[in-house]
């Protein structure tokens, strides 16, 4: 009787884990930005005082300008625009791999300031409508024994891993000037209270969504 033929072993399958739901955070302090803040605030300021969009939000104590920021002609301005793309080059490369070269289509980009002042704050929300949100960081505001003093805080998007506490909480980045931080739009956030002083927290906040074209960030 002849012994049945026994196949060969496959070769063992390369596996790749599947990370569900991970989240990329972009997070740079960028070398120029110090050179830039100077101008940026100044102008923010000027701005607050004549935009008439300029308003109370859904925070404490805080100013949101108008969100047209984006098309302010001044070389801060364009070099700002820059760095939201570098922010968004990252963020889908880190989603997409080598597939992000194959993203053709272009992106529509806003922009606001906000001035946080004495105790200013803003509640957890979130950018639905946006792929990429950011912030980047002006003036900082004074330091406080609250070490979590005008912090921003990313939030943890699961709410069943909240409610059975299987999560090690919010993530919570420190405001540096010069410092940029992205993540999708769809993460919830906040800003914990800032330090009650005369100093201000002054940030520019920015949305990208993908479009038919890159006029807003030519």
């Amino acid at each position: 009787m002849t012994a049945p033929t026994v196949p060969a072993a496959a070769s063992p399958a390369r596996l790749r884990p599947l990370m569900a739901w991970g989240t990329p955070i972009y997070t740079a302090d960028l070398p120029d930005g110090p050179a830039y803040n100077g101008q940026l605030r100044a102008m923010i300021i000027e701005a607050e005082a004549t935009d008439p969009e300029a308003a109370l939000f859904g925070g404490i104590n805080a100013i949101k300008s108008s969100q047209d920021l984006l098309r302010w002609d001044h070389p801060a301005i364009s070099w700002f625009r820059d760095r939201i793309g570098d922010a968004v080059t990252a963020l889908t490369r880190a989603e997409l791999g080598d597939a992000a070269a194959e993203v053709t289509h272009g992106i529509n980009a806003e922009a606001w300031a906000v001035v946080y002042r004495s105790g200013g704050s803003l509640r957890p929300h979130t950018h639905h409508d946006s792929v990429w949100s950011g912030v980047y960081y002006v003036a900082a505001g004074a330091a406080s024994g609250d070490t979590d003093a005008g912090y921003l805080q990313l939030l943890d998007p699961r709410p069943a891993a909240i409610a059975v506490q299987a999560t090690s909480g919010p993530e919570r980045i420190r405001p540096v000037p010069g410092r940029m931080v992205a993540f999708p739009g769809w993460l919830p956030h906040s800003v914990q209270a800032t330090a009650d002083s005369d100093a201000q927290r002054i940030c520019i906040a920015w949305n990208v969504a993908y479009d038919k074209t890159w006029s807003a960030m030519s």
